[in-house]
């Protein structure tokens, strides 16, 4: 995940009250892509479109299976959960920090939750949970969703209450996973426990 600069995606004057009977959770396609990089853009206070567009092709975004928020009535996007298909290896450190954590993870077929955003008009009324299982099927297929959260986001609680657990940190962000349900995750922390601890693993 990235840091949220921008709480409102549509610059209009409706109220939560006004846009909440018409909004629906819907996949989103590859015609998507130039609102959703105008959207990251526009959220993350990058320089160009061009820079959130070459964000999304090196990710290697799944806008075929991720998620966005409309107003049926219009087709305005008022949030979207970006899934992409790399690894731990490819989006974060973890390599130079250590690299038996990082050939541990690696064995495991990941996805990550690249950049969730909802407008804060329709936040707190259970749309964010919407927006998580409705990929539900699709997810089920990897063996590892992760996301990075930035120290400074609130949210670092957020993910902890759905049950994805630290699996590392860095000095500007903590990176978070949670297994498939057909893994013993119990015993999967165990071993990152002991990997993330060189004088324990090689006890």
């Amino acid at each position: 995940m990235m840091i949220d600069l921008c709480n409102t995606l549509v610059d209009n004057d409706l109220t939560r009250e006004e846009l909440l009977p018409h909004i629906k959770v819907v996949s989103t396609t590859y015609k998507d892509a130039p609102k959703l990089t105008e959207l990251l853009a526009k959220c993350f206070n990058l320089p160009s479109e061009e820079v959130a567009l070459r964000q999304l092709l090196y990710s290697n975004a799944q806008l075929d299976n991720s998620v966005k928020v409309i107003d049926e009535r219009n087709g305005d996007i008022y949030g979207f959960l970006i899934f992409c298909s790399y690894p731990l290896i490819v989006g974060s450190p973890i390599e130079h920090i250590n690299k038996r954590l990082s050939g541990f993870l690696d064995a495991f077929k990941q996805i990550n939750g690249h950049s969730f955003i909802l407008d804060k008009r329709l936040r707190g009324v259970g749309i964010d949970k919407q927006m998580l299982f409705l990929q539900k099927e699709y997810l089920e297929k990897y063996d590892l969703i992760w996301l990075a959260v930035e120290y400074s986001l609130k949210t670092n609680n957020y993910w902890k209450r759905l049950g994805f657990k630290e699996l590392f940190k860095i000095p500007d962000a903590t990176f978070y996973g949670m297994f498939n349900g057909k893994f013993h995750s119990e015993n999967i922390y165990i071993i990152i426990d002991r990997l993330k601890n060189h004088e324990d693993y090689n006890k």
